[in-house]
């Protein structure tokens, strides 16, 4: 048996599971729950060393997350993404133009008791700047090395370890997706071919990361910590396969005169970056403050590749933004950005305009 045919199987085969242990109280549970993210975004590129660069671009975007909850131990989760899918063309504005819907999740969770399994189509865990540093370009570089649209296994257990808080340790196989959920509709992505190579497109699950993740420690309130190690084999037409390492600090604290501050950081290091033999390092930091509906972002993003083939660049994305909250839960947010990509300087303003709804089913 393939281990994509094995995949599958025990993706169909876990629907049947039902584990003497669990609590089948589904009543404790709705039905359905899920979350609605939207947002209007205009970003604007008024000064850059590469003039067809200098372009607007303005889009909507939409994230939908569902939640089927069979019972307290079994769960069927789905996400769609709604965006732009294709990159704007030189020196071209761009008016909500390019937009594709994808299905970014489709998987089966199974938990108990702190253990949490998924099969399907998953986000694994590595690195947490992509997703936490504040701003609304502050996760752009890390962006790089988010582990997205997987399809695989994942698991985590987590655990009240005392003085050190909860510890969570995760672990997932893995491979890109190529199936025909790669694709999108309206504007089409195309598909994903494990003939197109990259790192972790093998159409193999012989991807994998392991993470340990520690909060609620009661000696320092609000601050987590991870460590993630990730392995991304070869994929058709690389020359490497890549070792990353991510380490990271979040915390949150609410001040006595209502102000709430927050600052992450993360060092994170791969050897094979691009499945090239390059060697790339980020280190990230961000910084947030917020007073009743007002809050403010910086955030900073330095990426330095050296080039198996010679040569090395040192890259840079720096932010600020701020917005305000309305009662009726909409979000206002102004920003700016400097990039230096490959030794080409950038300079964007932008907007985001973002408004997020929750719901749920009960169960009659």
């Amino acid at each position: 048996m393939s281990p994509r045919t094995a995949a599958i199987a025990l993706l169909f085969a876990s629907m049947a599971i039902s584990p003497v242990y669990a609590d089948d109280d589904s009543s404790a549970r709705p039905l359905i729950e899920g979350e609605l993210d939207t947002g209007l975004s205009t970003d604007r590129i008024f000064r850059s060393d590469d003039p067809t660069a200098e372009i607007t671009d303005l889009y909507a975007e939409a994230a939908l997350a569902v939640k089927l909850n069979a019972a307290n131990w079994l769960a069927f989760n789905l996400g769609l993404t709604f965006e732009p899918v294709l990159d704007p063309q030189a020196s071209t504005d761009r008016y909500f133009g390019d937009h594709g819907l994808y299905v970014d999740t489709l998987n089966i969770q199974i938990e108990n008791a702190g253990f949490i399994a998924v099969a399907g189509k998953f986000g694994p865990g590595f690195g947490t700047a992509w997703d936490v540093t504040p701003g609304i370009y502050g996760t752009g570089f890390a962006e790089d090395y988010e582990l997205s649209e997987m399809v695989g296994f994942g698991t985590a257990y987590a655990f009240d370890a005392g003085a050190p808080g909860v510890i969570t340790i995760g672990g997932n196989v893995f491979f890109m997706d190529d199936t025909f959920l790669s694709g999108s509709a309206f504007t089409k992505r195309g598909r994903n071919l494990a003939s197109a190579g990259g790192p972790g497109n093998t159409g193999r699950l012989n991807n994998f990361s392991l993470t340990v993740d520690g909060s609620d420690i009661p000696a320092v309130e609000g601050l987590n910590w991870h460590l993630g190690y990730v392995h991304l084999g070869a994929g058709a037409g690389d020359i490497s396969a890549v070792n990353g390492f991510a380490a990271g600090l979040v915390r949150e604290t609410e001040l006595g005169n209502g102000v709430a501050i927050g600052w992450n950081t993360e060092i994170a290091y791969f050897d094979g970056a691009n499945g090239s033999k390059d060697k790339a390092l980020y280190l990230t930091g961000g910084l947030s403050v917020a007073k009743g509906p007002w809050h403010g972002e910086a955030s900073a993003t330095l990426r330095r590749t050296n080039y198996f083939a010679g040569g090395r660049d040192n890259d840079l994305l720096a932010q600020v933004s701020g917005g305000y909250e309305f009662e009726n839960g909409v979000d206002l947010s102004l920003g700016y950005a400097f990039a230096r990509q490959a030794g080409v300087r950038s300079h964007t303003v932008g907007f985001r305009l973002t408004k997020a709804f929750e719901f749920s089913i009960p169960r009659n």
